[in-house]
């Protein structure tokens, strides 16, 4: 008696004839092939500091051999590869971006999610320190240095040294700006900012911006008009001409 079984076994390559007894089975295994599948998604966003390493993974199934390709921005980074993973070992700002892999094998290919990848860092300070004058009462308005930084920095202005708290009269605006209405004597001296990107731990502090307040603008006199022409406008004082 011959029976033949037919089992769809992944990557098995073999026939196998089994006797027992007086029955003889021929057992034929037949190959299937599998097209890849994701065993999971990306990671959706990843912020890592800049210098550090990342790591990204592309966890997939399917009939071997499995191949790979990552992507950053829609533009080829690797090669086809059997390595599931992209490792870099020094990230710089500029490798920001949105990362995909591709998996493919002979039966066709599938695209993980992407993931994006934000780097944080904090630029050093190259500005020079200003000098800056306002007369007393006007507002003094001090722009902070240029700064360029992942995530957007925490700034401090401090004069001499000391941390400035804002009040009904000293402002600071979204853009880091130290507004000073009403400005007098005592607002005059050493102002600087501290950044601190609170994801990698950087701080940089600025150079100094000197203030001055000077004396309160004298109005200027208005000159007086001719008599005779006052007399004329106004009727009074005016001496008549000599027939």
């Amino acid at each position: 008696m011959k029976s033949e079984i037919c089992c769809v076994v992944e990557e098995c390559r073999f026939v196998q004839i089994t006797k027992i007894t007086s029955l003889s089975f021929r057992v034929s295994v037949c190959l299937s092939e599998v097209a890849p599948y994701l065993r999971g998604g990306g990671l959706g966003q990843q912020v890592v500091l800049e210098g550090n390493r990342l790591v990204l993974t592309c966890l997939a199934g399917g009939s071997w051999p499995l191949q790979y390709r990552w992507t950053l921005n829609n533009s080829n980074i690797t090669d086809w590869t059997p390595q599931y993973r992209l490792s870099m070992p020094s990230l710089k700002r500029t490798d920001a971006g949105l990362y995909q892999c591709i998996v493919r094998n002979r039966m066709g290919a599938v695209i993980q999610r992407k993931t994006e990848v934000q780097v944080a860092f904090l630029e050093n300070v190259s500005a020079e320190e200003q000098r800056k004058t306002v007369t007393q009462g006007r507002a003094a308005i001090i722009n902070p240095p240029p700064l360029v930084s992942f995530p957007r920095p925490l700034v401090t202005w401090y004069k001499d040294g000391h941390k400035i708290i804002p009040n009904n009269r000293i402002a600071i605006t979204m853009d880091n700006q130290l507004v000073v209405l009403a400005t007098t004597a005592t607002d005059a001296g050493r102002y600087h900012v501290e950044a601190v990107n609170e994801m990698t731990g950087e701080n940089v502090t600025s150079p100094a911006v000197y203030l001055s307040i000077s004396g309160k603008k004298k109005q200027k006199k208005k000159k007086t008009q001719d008599s005779f022409t006052e007399g004329v406008r106004f009727g009074i004082g005016a001496n008549k001409p000599a027939d």
